[in-house]
């Protein structure tokens, strides 16, 4: 027998069957063909088959003999019944799937506070408290959410949902760039963190945590290369920028991570340019270093730390600030690894100057002359003042999504105050340095603030290496209209005369920022593909690696001393459940989980 007069036989049976659908007391039930009376199902959805179960089970029943309008009234009512314990059913089908993501819910919480997974049951017993004191009845509905230890660790594998949402947005990149940095964690395990920032098409921006990769033997450039290459093997034709904090293993020439990876990509058929780049932040961080006064800084922290180490100086010295009233209730320690605290230790202690001496001549302590002679408080005044304005320029390139166009204009105009500065303190004008100012003429050298400020310049020059060649199309990207046509590259010199002859467009980038312009530019009609590539290869560089930073605090805070048997997996989980703008689909998560009540 041919397909075709089979599927024709197929169809006349189903046809024949709705026809008798109601002869016997049948319904379709979930797919499958049920009887109303004893609400059992037959193997096969065929004619013969509900026949046969009629003809065994019920044609001696009374339902055979009941006429046509009795059997379409009892058909209604069996039908009604079905319907009310299927409804049944879904309730407690829906009900469990919102316990379950309840519990889902309370642990992504749990995740993004970077909380132990144990406080789930601490959480639910204050749940409880409070059902029991406002509506009592619901209990039992609460009572059933899980959130046991176990539970929660299940549940932070959630972050495989953003992994699979990450990795499908990062297929979309048109261009991207990475950052990198390695810290070790309490159990001195090196961790590897990446972080990616991609541009799509349409020139939306997207800075994400990639993974934290553990590295338990060494950490030279080729472990590195190797962890990188395992996250961005499916998308390396799209970098173009690598940025690392400096070190050795991350930037050498030969064996540097960086350089392998741009060997490699070489070498996969990547044409376009990939540029190793220095953290902004960490390369000012240290040119900061050049203008530290060591008479004057190593004064400072040994006095700080005689006050702040000793528990009965500490209690004193708070008394002695309650008492006079002070602004200011104690001192800061100083830590060189952190980038302000230079800057807020020395402001602080310059803020408390008689206090500090007052307590150091009571206590007897060592110190006591130099806050006592002029000259050195000047030169305190002076290291002063100049690290607030580093810590100032320091605030400005901190933050997520800078462009890295915003971080170079930053430093530049930094190099353009150095230079106005060492022209006014050579003239002895110190409206820029308020603390100078406020100390009596005699007692500031000019020549040591000279000095201080030049160093500082040549510092800032001599860095910024990896940037400064970037600088001619950082302009093309800023300030297009305002761009020398024959100094830009040859493929953008045809549509940069057609931006700049605009006039529509003009206007338009008066009242908008380079990136939102360039953005409309892009979603009407792609007129300057070669210029708008150039921009994705601008916006996707990462100027600093303030984000791996900032994830190593989170890091540090989550596998602390007192969850220090955590593993890498759940870390890796947590970090990314905290750090990532992406949410997991808890929807498709229900599907795949079942519902577990709470013991």
């Amino acid at each position: 027998m041919s397909a075709i007069v089979k599927k024709r036989k197929v169809d006349l049976e189903c046809r024949a069957f709705n026809l008798e659908w109601e002869k016997y007391f049948f319904t379709e039930c979930f797919g499958q063909a049920q009887c109303l009376i004893c609400l059992k199902t037959v193997a096969v959805i065929k004619e013969y088959n509900v026949r046969r179960h009629w003809e065994t089970q019920h044609q001696a029943s009374s339902f055979a003999s009941m006429s046509a309008a009795e059997r379409k009234e009892a058909i209604v009512t069996l039908s009604g019944n079905l319907q009310k314990s299927t409804l049944l059913f879904r309730k407690q089908t829906t009900k469990a799937d919102k316990v379950t993501r309840a519990s889902y819910e309370v642990s992504r919480f749990l995740a993004r506070r970077m909380k132990p997974f144990t406080d789930g049951d601490f959480i639910k017993e204050c749940i409880m408290v409070v059902i029991d004191s406002l509506c009592p009845e619901k209990r039992s509905a609460f009572e059933s959410v899980s959130l046991s230890p176990r539970t929660v660790c299940r549940r932070i594998e959630m972050s495989h949902s953003v992994n699979d949402s990450l990795k499908t947005c990062c297929s979309n990149f048109d261009a991207f760039s990475l950052a990198l940095d390695e810290s070790t964690d309490m159990k001195d395990t090196a961790q590897l963190t990446i972080f990616i920032r991609g541009v799509t098409a349409a020139l939306q921006v997207y800075e994400e945590f990639l993974q934290l990769v553990p590295l338990h033997g060494t950490t030279t450039g080729q472990d590195i290369f190797d962890a990188v290459l395992q996250c961005v093997k499916q998308h390396s034709l799209g970098l173009v920028c690598v940025t690392t904090d400096g070190a050795p293993a991350m930037t050498g020439k030969k064996k540097g991570a960086a350089s392998l990876l741009v060997r490699h990509c070489e070498a996969a058929g990547h044409t376009q340019p990939i540029h190793k780049m220095h953290c902004i932040i960490h390369q000012e961080s240290l040119c900061s270093r050049s203008a530290n006064l060591t008479d004057v800084m190593s004064v400072v922290v040994k006095v700080v730390n005689s006050i702040l180490s000793r528990s009965l100086n500490h209690r004193q010295f708070q008394a002695l600030m309650d008492e006079v009233n002070a602004h200011y209730g104690d001192l800061l320690y100083f830590c060189e690894i952190r980038w302000l605290s230079h800057g807020a230790m020395l402001s602080r202690v310059c803020d408390l100057l008689q206090e500090i001496a007052t307590f150091l001549r009571q206590k007897n302590l060592p110190g006591a002359d130099h806050f006592s002679n002029p000259q050195w408080l000047a030169r305190l005044a002076l290291l002063t003042d100049i690290t607030t304005h580093l810590n100032d320029l320091n605030m400005n390139l901190q933050g997520k999504n800078i462009l890295v166009t915003d971080m170079y204009s930053h430093i530049t105009a930094f190099e353009v105050k150095l230079r106005l500065w060492e022209a006014q303190l050579a003239a002895g004008q110190f409206m820029h340095f308020p603390r100078i100012a406020a100390c009596a003429p005699d007692d500031v050298d000019l020549n040591t603030c000279v000095g201080i400020v030049t160093s500082l310049r040549e510092e800032f020059t001599s860095r910024f290496t990896g940037v400064r060649p970037l600088a001619l199309g950082f302009k093309l990207f800023t300030s297009p209209f305002d761009f020398a046509v024959d100094e830009a590259p040859a493929p953008l010199q045809m549509e940069l005369v057609e931006l700049q002859c605009n006039d529509e467009l003009k206007a338009k980038y008066r009242t908008a920022s380079p990136l939102s312009f360039f953005r409309d530019l892009v979603l009407p009609s792609n007129k300057f593909p070669n210029y708008i590539e150039h921009v994705k290869c601008i916006v996707a560089m990462f100027g600093s690696t303030y984000c791996c930073e900032q994830l190593f605090l989170k890091m540090k805070y989550t596998k602390s001393r007192i969850r220090s048997q955590l593993s890498d997996r759940h870390l890796n989980d947590i970090l990314l459940l905290s750090t990532s703008s992406i949410d997991p689909d808890i929807e498709s998560l229900l599907h795949g989980k079942q519902h577990q009540p709470s013991h």
